[in-house]
């Protein structure tokens, strides 16, 4: 899994949610872009050691809210974006959920902080036996696998 999966995923929500009308941004908005608009920015990343290889992953991110009606618009749309983000499903199948959802109007704009959890484990490569032959009576019975 990438950062860009999550990316892609609230990206999606977001215009699955609030439809064509609202332009979504990635890491930062061009000169000249319009309102109403959402951009999504990466903020954080936090790794910790698991028990048995795994690794307990937690990512926040800031999506912003760029109205068209004023701070009003913004307030109204707080509550609207941290519904739409408490859960996302990625591209290949698997469902996140959004968590410690927290909002501050900044200069007439939305921030909505989500953090979004996974785990990683490490798995081993195996090598696995090439063939087995059985003998019975000197003479090969069976042989599974690869010779």
């Amino acid at each position: 899994m990438e950062i860009n999966d999550i990316i892609t995923a609230i990206s999606i929500k977001l215009n699955q949610t609030f439809g064509d009308g609202y332009s979504n941004y990635i890491d930062d908005v061009p000169q000249g872009f319009r309102t109403p608009a959402f951009l999504i920015l990466f903020l954080d990343l936090e790794v910790v050691p698991q028990i048995g290889k795994r690794w307990k992953v937690t990512t926040l991110f800031n999506v912003q809210y760029f109205p068209s009606g004023g701070r009003a618009d913004a307030s109204n749309h707080v509550l609207k974006v941290q519904q739409a983000l408490k859960k996302i499903t990625l591209l290949n199948g698997a469902v996140m959920l959004g968590t410690r959802a927290n909002s501050e109007i900044v200069d007439g704009n939305a921030h909505n902080f989500i953090h979004f959890n996974f785990f990683l484990q490490e798995i081993e490569a195996k090598t696995f036996m090439g063939s087995l032959r059985h003998y019975a009576n000197g003479n090969e019975v069976a042989t599974v696998g690869e010779e």
